[in-house]
């Protein structure tokens, strides 16, 4: 139901959906890609559009979710009361967030699958193992849905959900590898990096895009679903309680 009520609302507005979701990473690609990599040779033995299209996807998959799940899941508890609807249904809150991931995860596959197309078309895919990849992004859409919810949740104003936008999700963006490889960021920095879930994606993306499987990719794989299973039930408690307000 939760689904279904989304994916029908999505219809009436999927053009600026898709402009906005997948514009962004395709001119980052284009005008990194062409522009800086003309002065780059190489990055980790690739060119530079080369390694960062497959962390362009990966960012393709996160931002396709969390500014839906920040923002619609904020004005659906606080502006049009439509999460409140839903627990009259009776849905359980549960269920509402459970249709909720269903539904980001669905977003973050098809965004991504776009933009991989796109990479496939500029000849950047260099392996079969590319046909795994909307699993990965499934997984991402849920993983990166379960915080964006439960900030949402929390938010009591628009304004608190650019804290979250600009002070978590910028400097993931900018730091998880996705333009560069983090051995040479200072120790403390890199550390921190590395428990990031977007610097995970990346390399799992990159290593399946370029074919390069590696032993580290398990590790890579257990940090995302250990991830998305413990933010999962994180917005419950909190979503249940205002709801109940």
């Amino acid at each position: 139901m939760v689904f279904r009520r989304n994916f029908l609302a999505w219809t009436k507005y999927y053009r600026s959906s898709v402009l906005l979701n997948f514009g962004e990473p395709l001119t980052n690609l284009l005008a990194l890609g062409f522009g800086l990599g003309a002065y780059v040779a190489k990055m980790s033995g690739v060119p530079f559009i080369q390694f960062i299209g497959p962390g362009l996807l990966a960012v393709t998959a996160m931002n396709a979710v969390t500014f839906d799940m920040t923002f619609e899941a904020y004005d659906r508890l606080n502006q049009n009361g439509i999460y409140q609807s839903m627990v009259t249904a009776p849905l359980t809150v549960g269920q509402i967030v459970a249709g909720e991931y269903l539904w980001e995860g669905v977003r973050s596959l098809l965004y991504g699958t776009i933009f991989l197309i796109v990479l496939l078309l500029l000849g950047l895919v260099r392996s079969w193992w590319a046909l795994v990849l909307p699993l990965p992004l499934f997984v991402t859409g849920v993983l990166f849905s379960a915080p964006a919810l439960w900030v949402a949740a929390r938010a009591s104003n628009h304004e608190q959900l650019f804290y979250y936008l600009t002070l978590v999700i910028t400097p993931m963006f900018m730091f998880s590898g996705v333009f560069f490889p983090i051995g040479r960021l200072p120790g403390p920095v890199r550390d921190m990096v590395e428990i990031t879930p977007l610097y995970h994606v990346v390399n799992l993306v990159r290593a399946l895009i370029l074919g390069r499987l590696r032993p580290g990719l398990i590790g890579d794989s257990l940090w995302i679903l250990a991830y998305t299973v413990g933010l999962a039930f994180l917005p419950v408690r909190v979503l249940r309680r205002r709801l109940a307000e």
